[in-house]
């Protein structure tokens, strides 16, 4: 019996120094990315949960991030929003699981996500680095994640120690700076247009496109969690440079028609008509100027209206 009190003593010894570690790498120094571009995922996180009122909730990368004025969604729909876009590269999974946390009767739940979605990878792929930068010490923040995300966050648990000790300050567009944090809209001015080049940009290619069992099963869960919450959901198309595409223009209708067959989620966008030339977008293939987020929103304003989701 002594022996047993012993090892379960032991035992709880180590969780708890192991905890400590955890907490201590996280939480010091403090707030060390706080000029990060990722780390505004906080105070989206934070307007998604505070809004009480009816909302529109954008479930997206940086396309949505770069490519939405929410100012003007506001206006000509009459609800608040809350973008989630941010950066594809947390993975989908995690936005996507954020967003549950502030799901309420009569939201509207709009899925923009970039097109990589409906691969194999698409909601299991987890970008560690990205989201313990954003999360940085909000330390509550990785109470709302799942298991799997947890567990990749902490296996990149010394690397990141490594990354607060040698981050230097961002600014620029990619950092907080650029963006209104009570509201988390992007205000810095994009008044430039793209010059593309693939090697620097890379391809957009979804030849033969198929949807993963995975990204069914995912997204299925996730239509369920939030008409059970007493919300619709709608897919909608992002903001794509025409210059990047490679692959055949029906492969974007086919999967338009794959998901509402297969997931059942209603496509309201066509997604042709979100590929834009290069004097709509900013510095990336997904990344819309300034005016190309205005034509991007009103597009998706008539969206709304022709699927009967606003008047």
């Amino acid at each position: 019996m002594k022996y047993l009190r012993f090892l379960l003593g032991l035992i709880t010894a180590a969780i708890i120094m192991f905890a400590a570690t955890v907490a201590g790498i996280i939480c010091i120094p403090q707030n060390v990315f706080d000029s990060n571009y990722t780390s505004l995922i906080q105070e989206k996180f934070e307007i998604l949960k505070n809004t009480n009122e009816p909302k529109i909730i954008m479930v997206a990368g940086s396309s949505s991030a770069f490519g939405l004025n929410q100012d003007m969604l506001e206006e000509k729909t009459g609800y608040k929003v809350a973008n989630l876009g941010l950066h594809a590269g947390f993975g989908h999974l995690f936005v996507s699981e954020l967003a549950k946390q502030g799901i309420n009767p009569g939201d509207i739940v709009l899925l923009g996500y970039e097109y990589d979605w409906q691969v194999k990878y698409g909601f299991t792929r987890v970008g560690a680095d990205l989201i313990m930068s954003g999360i940085d010490d909000n330390i509550g923040m990785y109470r709302y994640l799942p298991p799997e995300i947890l567990k990749k966050c902490l296996g990149y648990l010394f690397t990141y120690a490594s990354q607060k000790r040698n981050y230097t300050p961002a600014t620029g567009i990619y950092s907080r700076e650029a963006f209104d944090p009570a509201t988390g809209q992007m205000t810095m001015e994009r008044d430039y247009s793209i010059e593309y080049n693939k090697e620097t940009h890379g391809v957009v290619d979804i030849s033969n496109v198929k949807i993963s069992k995975d990204s069914v099963k995912y997204l299925k869960e996730f239509k369920k969690f939030i008409e059970d919450r007493g919300a619709v959901v709608y897919f909608v198309s992002p903001p794509l440079l025409e210059d990047c595409i490679v692959c055949d223009y029906s492969e974007f209708t086919k999967l338009k028609e794959l998901e509402e067959e297969k997931i059942g989620i209603e496509y309201i966008s066509d997604p042709l008509e979100y590929i834009y030339p290069s004097k709509y977008i900013s510095n990336s293939n997904y990344h819309c100027n300034s005016v190309g987020a205005d034509i991007r929103t009103e597009m998706l304003i008539e969206d709304l209206r022709d699927a009967s989701v606003i008047e």
